[in-house]
């Protein structure tokens, strides 16, 4: 990701270019999103994950071969598909996995060290490209198809501790699920506010070389990859960290304090990153994806509690998945020509105030709904110790 706009740009591309395929990317997620969730529910977690790394295999070789927007484009929609697959079936796994050890307690715990592995794993993998881009700038995609490959085949030798289905068909498991959806709308107060900031938390990304070229002087001039480089390490540091420290601090500190905690923090960067400091534009960049490494598992965290039937379990996650790239679709070139059509600093501060009252209308509805008793609930014992376990 750090090096994707500067290798499609060296390819001809423009930064419109980029965020159109961006564009493509997500609409890509939002279509697959629950058909793949689907998939790892009946089929199983592992093999949907293993097939995952063999799709991403795939979409970097067209990266590497690709000259043409269509090509790019295709590419595009394999990472999507590949993406997707993992999605809530690396977390439905893991859940299910220590359901049967009789470990559900350290769901929290476990999901923060898996968020913090990725983290790592990413921070490597950018130190690592960027001397890669700086020799050969497909040889970071080359690198990555290899990983994805080599991922695919540790998949496949993970216990599979969820039993298929195999009773209904596609359809109604889907049916199922929003039926599920439907019964209970705390969920899908949930998924909004993961849909809203994931978009703040991520669309920051795509502003780093930006906030570089108009921040950089002296020797950094010369060296944007290296300064996107370590501008990416610092955030997955800051990440990895955070999420390793995720499961302890929802033990200690209630939901319901650190879900508007980092609705404050999102709305807060943006307004400050407004100002146009440079020091603290970059700062408050390395903060904000730092927290993500808290907003990933306490969103796993929340759904896969509310969720009572594990059979659905994948699906459910990818709806929420869903949610977060389809906003991900709208807002990205919006920002992007607010961007071009104003500046980068006004834009974050009228980001600022449409995502305050986002939050606040959120919060309003959010606040009523778990109040009141799902309509239905077929298991009641199990659904108040979520809930009590949730607030």
């Amino acid at each position: 990701m750090p090096f994707q706009v500067l290798f499609l740009e060296s390819r001809g591309l423009s930064l419109g270019d980029v965020l159109d395929l961006n564009v493509v990317f997500t609409l890509a997620t939002v279509a697959l999103e629950v058909p793949t969730g689907v998939f790892a529910d009946r089929y199983g977690r592992r093999r949907a994950m293993a097939l995952g790394g063999l799709v991403m295999t795939a979409a970097c070789a067209l990266f590497v071969v690709g000259g043409s927007l269509w090509v790019y484009a295709a590419a595009n929609a394999l990472a999507a598909l590949s993406m997707t697959l993992a999605s809530g079936a690396d977390s439905a796994w893991l859940h299910d996995y220590l359901a049967a050890q009789n470990l559900s307690d350290r769901y929290n715990h476990h999901e923060g060290l898996s968020t913090a592995a990725k983290g790592i794993g990413n921070l490597l993998a950018v130190l690592v490209g960027g001397v890669l881009y700086s020799v050969w700038p497909a040889s970071v995609f080359v690198f990555t198809g290899a990983l994805t490959a080599a991922s695919a085949a540790l998949a496949l030798r993970l216990p599979e501790s969820h039993a298929t289905v195999r009773g209904t068909n596609a359809r109604e498991h889907f049916l199922r699920a929003v039926s599920t959806l439907q019964r209970d709308p705390r969920l899908t107060s949930v998924m909004l506010f993961g849909a809203l900031t994931f978009v703040l938390f991520r669309v920051s990304l795509f502003t780093d070389q930006p906030h570089l070229e108009i921040h950089l002087t002296g020797p950094w001039v010369g060296h944007l990859a290296l300064a996107a480089a370590l501008l990416a390490a610092a955030k997955e540091i800051g990440g990895a960290a955070i999420a390793f420290y995720s499961g302890p601090l929802q033990d200690r500190v209630a939901t319901k304090i650190l879900v508007p905690g980092l609705a404050v923090l999102a709305v807060g960067v943006y307004a400050l990153m407004g100002r146009g400091n440079a020091a603290l534009d970059i700062a408050l960049m390395v903060i904000l994806s730092s927290a993500f490494g808290l907003f990933s598992p306490l969103m796993r965290s929340v759904m896969n509690r509310l969720i009572i039937d594990s059979r659905d379990r994948a699906t459910l996650l990818s709806f929420e998945s869903m949610g977060r790239r389809l906003l991900f679709a709208l807002a990205s070139p919006l920002f992007g020509r607010a961007v071009e059509g104003s500046s980068l600093h006004a834009t974050f501060t009228g980001t600022a105030w449409v995502a305050a009252v986002g939050y606040i209308a959120l919060g309003v509805v959010a606040f009523g709904l778990f109040r009141i008793p799902v309509a239905r609930d077929p298991e009641p014992g199990v659904r108040t110790s979520a809930v009590a376990s949730l607030v």
